[in-house]
């Protein structure tokens, strides 16, 4: 018989592998980002267009850079702990729930839900500008974030073919990935409201190499050192309209992926891991601090509730912690906090709200 021995939540964004001196090319980036969805009612607008709507408050939360160091070093010491926990677990599975955001699926083929159960998977450090900073930048993020050796990762193969037959058998129907077939490349459009009707953008990905999306690799690298035991990858499409996954679906998943453990005959342990989140590419704390709070009192309704509008664009990514409160609704496990900091990266509000917990 399986059990999950561990939960963790954590945020997997640039910022965390980037030293603070680093982090204001971050808010520089948002100025031409076409994807801003701002809180409260997830309307995507141009940075130069939120300022006007921005209110004093939203920007007093902006603070230039100053506050940027003692941020970092609270995110590193809850990812330090959050490595540990892993490290002294040493689950015999490692369950990543995570999206994809122009990696492995494009408009060619977008599941609602996936489990990739090949024997393995490689990870490929991402390729580099040419000069100047952004190569600072991306070298730095490959360094200690998203993965610089190129290795091949290995999958729960026969645990991944269970749990995709027992997600059937249980009402999902649910994708399956056994290979890869480089190159990878396509179109994803970003159907996000605005405030006269829906966004016209089509974001385009040449064909290149790829390896497992960076919301494993951020697990891979920063969590397991590169010396990562057997994981099982989970999607969701939490990203990209008309077809994602409602927040009560998630939580229903993370119940069903519980069970399925529950049920397995081998005895192992499992270890599940919601990778990513929570707001950005706009800072939302009312929704963080809200999810979190549930997560704590294991609020099935409340994260069954998290309101769609608020999870446009990135933000999306905190339906992967739903799922995982999900799955340890019906555990023993409770959660510890480690860590939320809101960072806000410019005066309209843009940045992340970096969230770090563990259920032991």
């Amino acid at each position: 018989m399986a059990e999950i021995v561990l939960g963790i939540g954590t945020s997997h964004s640039p910022m965390l592998a980037l030293p603070p001196e680093l982090w204001p090319g971050m808010g520089l980036r948002d100025e031409g980002n076409r994807e801003l969805a701002f809180p409260p009612d997830g309307v995507v607008m141009p940075y130069k267009e939120a300022l006007d709507h921005v209110s004093p408050e939203r920007r007093a939360k902006y603070q230039g850079a100053e506050p940027y160091r003692e941020q970092a070093a609270t995110c590193q010491r809850a990812l330090d702990e959050l490595a540990d926990s892993l490290k002294s677990a040493r689950p015999d599975v490692t369950i990543a729930i995570i999206d994809d955001q122009d990696e492995w699926f494009f408009e060619d083929n977008m599941p609602t839900f996936a489990v990739y159960w090949g024997d393995s998977a490689p990870l490929i450090p991402r390729a580099l500008p040419a000069s100047g900073r952004e190569r600072e930048m991306a070298e730095a993020v490959n360094r200690h974030g998203y993965g610089d050796v190129t290795m091949d990762v290995r999958v729960a193969s026969r645990f991944g073919r269970y749990l995709i037959e027992y997600l059937i058998d249980h009402e999902f129907d649910v994708a399956h990935m056994r290979y890869l077939t480089q190159p990878y490349g396509g179109r994803v459009a970003r159907r996000y409201p605005t405030r006269s009707g829906e966004l016209d953008y089509v974001r385009e990905t040449p064909p290149h190499e790829q390896g497992l999306p960076h919301a494993v690799s951020f697990i891979v690298k920063r969590l397991f050192d590169n010396q990562p035991g057997v994981i099982l990858p989970v999607f969701q499409n939490t990203c990209y309209p008309p077809n994602q996954p409602t927040p009560r679906r998630c939580f229903a998943l993370g119940q069903a992926i519980s069970a399925a453990v529950a049920e397995w005959k081998e005895p192992s342990t499992v270890a599940m891991v919601a990778s990513g989140g929570l707001s950005h590419f706009v800072v939302d704390e009312e929704l963080d601090r809200s999810v979190l709070d549930a997560l704590e009192r294991k609020d099935g309704a409340a994260l069954c509730a998290v309101p769609r509008h608020r999870l446009h664009s990135a933000a999306s990514e905190t339906l992967n912690w739903v799922t995982l409160g999900g799955a340890m609704q019906g555990t023993s496990l409770k959660m510890e906090r480690l860590a939320y900091v809101p960072v806000y990266r410019t005066p309209a509000g843009t940045g992340g709200g970096w969230a770090f917990a563990r259920w032991t």
